[in-house]
């Protein structure tokens, strides 16, 4: 299992090789681990589709015209692959 420092720097990955612009993002301490024995729902999309597994959850804030809007990084919390970003209308499947 990787640890939520390592979260953050796949995040960080994420973000840059995507190209994508943030205007925050959380601290270590503050990315969420979920259990797949917690998750509410099963994964949405991409080859874990249907399954739950256990997640990190990095939030990073983006600026949509005047308010900073909420996005998600789900990160496969036994093999550290960032597996989609969760926006507030779709999700963006990564790799």
């Amino acid at each position: 299992m990787i640890t939520k420092e390592e979260a953050y720097k796949i995040a960080l990955e994420v973000l840059k090789k995507e190209n994508i612009e943030y205007s925050s993002i959380d601290d270590v301490n503050d990315i969420r681990f979920e259990s797949k024995e917690e998750l509410e729902y099963p994964i949405p999309v991409g080859k874990f589709k249907g399954e739950k597994i256990d997640l990190f959850i990095v939030t990073y804030g983006e600026y949509w015209g005047l308010e900073e809007r909420s996005m998600f990084i789900d990160i496969n919390a036994e093999t550290g692959e960032a597996l989609y970003i969760t926006t507030p209308h779709d999700f963006i499947e990564l790799g």
